[in-house]
């Protein structure tokens, strides 16, 4: 397969699965950087297709926008190239893209597609990536946020990153049943503080192709859909209260990220839409 077919772009892998909010919708803004005009569908193209504007990079050892970083975030194409370097180039940094701006009570979508090559030290592990929402807090590998799991065969399982926490919910249409239950079939059950990581139920991911990953973030929940399944819902998600130690405050905002993990991907796609 050439590089243009690799790179070709055709339509969406799955149409959004709508899904009826009840909250009016607010997207934060910060002065320096006004989010872009919605399109007539209301999406909001977060990732121009040209530049990296309204984001920045942040590398584990060479911190944020390091001289390097096309090797790390280009776009090409229209698409944003995530680890577009030489396999044999040196030691490679983990690190993250995140918006400079926070938002909340939105629904996100990306589309990727997995490129051939990994790095050391994960030359032989499954592709790895991820989508985070609710990013807060000083810049770091990982910041505090909520990760929607894209790793081959895992994606739609759930990251709480940096001491957030949160308790999994269950499908719809199958109560407190189902390989998803809600935790004492509560809705103010509280977090989970026992496992960092949540499993998703089902895999829809073609290995070979583009996906569609959605995160639903309304308040203190989130839904995380892909091709058009709902495969993990959360709720009470919290964070640390930075005022007082020990005890936790709502985690209902927050910036939009996208990890640089050791392997190559591609993003066509990333935008969000206020929920109505």
């Amino acid at each position: 397969m050439n590089r243009r077919q690799f790179l070709r772009i055709g339509a969406p892998v799955a149409a959004p699965l709508l899904v009826a909010r009840r909250s009016a919708a607010a997207v934060l803004q910060t002065p320096a950087a006004p989010a872009p005009a919605p399109g007539a569908d209301g999406w909001i193209a977060l990732f121009n297709g040209r530049n990296l504007d309204g984001w920045y990079t942040y590398l584990q050892r060479s911190g944020r926008n390091p001289a390097n970083i096309d090797e790390y975030a280009r776009v090409e194409n229209g698409l944003l190239h995530i680890l577009d370097r030489d396999v044999d180039a040196g030691q490679t940094e983990s690190g993250f893209l995140s918006t400079l701006t926070e938002y909340e009570n939105v629904r996100i979508r990306v589309e990727y597609k997995w490129g051939v090559k990994r790095f050391a030290p994960r030359l032989e592990n499954k592709r790895d990536n991820g989508l985070l929402y609710y990013v807060v807090g000083p810049d770091h590998v990982f910041p505090r946020c909520i990760e929607c799991q894209i790793q081959e065969t895992d994606v739609g399982d759930v990251f709480f990153v940096d001491k957030t926490r949160g308790v999994q919910g269950g499908l719809p249409g199958f109560g407190g049943s189902g390989f998803i239950g809600l935790v004492n079939g509560a809705p103010n059950a509280r977090p989970e503080v026992s496992t960092s990581r949540l499993l998703k139920d089902g895999d829809f991911e073609n290995r070979d192709d583009w996906n569609t990953v959605e995160v639903i973030a309304e308040g203190n929940r989130a839904t995380q859909l892909v091709n058009g399944r709902i495969v993990n819902r959360l709720m009470n998600l919290e964070q640390p209260d930075p005022d007082h130690d020990g005890q936790f405050i709502p985690l209902t905002r927050g910036r939009i990220g996208i990890e640089i993990e050791f392997a190559e991907i591609w993003y066509r796609r990333i935008d969000v839409k206020p929920l109505a």
